[in-house]
């Protein structure tokens, strides 16, 4: 049944347009893909090992759901770039990740949302922080029940990207991430 929701939810998955005509840099790498999540789309446990500095990584338990895109291939590993958005619960508008948040319930957890990629997948984490220095973080994620999420992911690769970075677009905002990238 798990295995059948998944490919429900990735089947869900539509690309946005097509890659533009290969330009005079010959760069027509770039995709932008919107799907949606289910409760029974998202695993338990993962692991998001996230960076404090100084030497410090921590390991969160997490929820997470992992997609198949092709289009994130060694050259976009290497050179390009991957840029992940959600439209949060009871917002209505595309917010970049990692996206965190204090919510009603639980409220004693920060409400954290973050994401890797490999070559051929991209994987999306759901995790629990405490609200408050030295607090611990409650059980219960396990049996969180999961909303539908939308997510969209913008992939570059090679020149491209390297233009999208230079040219000071706020990667921030997907509607203008994509303006950039259509006008190419």
């Amino acid at each position: 049944m798990l295995t059948a929701a998944f490919l429900i939810a990735l089947g869900a998955c539509k690309k946005e347009g097509p890659a533009g005509p290969a330009g005079k840099d010959g760069n027509a790498n770039i995709t932008a893909k919107k799907f949606t999540t289910m409760a029974s789309t998202w695993k338990y446990p993962g692991h998001y090992a996230l960076d404090y500095g100084n030497n410090q990584v921590k390991l969160h338990f997490s929820k997470y759901i992992t997609v198949e895109a092709p289009e994130i291939t060694k050259e976009v590993i290497d050179n390009g770039l991957v840029l992940v958005y959600m439209i949060p619960k009871g917002v209505h508008n595309w917010m970049p990740l990692p996206l965190s948040f204090q919510a009603v319930s639980p409220s004693d957890v920060v409400h954290n949302f973050a994401y890797e990629y490999r070559q051929g997948t991209l994987t999306i984490h759901y995790y629990w922080t405490a609200n408050t220095t030295g607090k611990q973080v409650p059980d219960g994620l396990e049996t969180t029940l999961m909303p539908f999420y939308n997510f969209r992911y913008v992939v570059a690769s090679g020149v491209m990207s390297e233009q999208l970075k230079s040219s000071g677009v706020d990667l921030q905002d997907p509607i203008a991430v994509e303006r950039v990238l259509s006008r190419r």
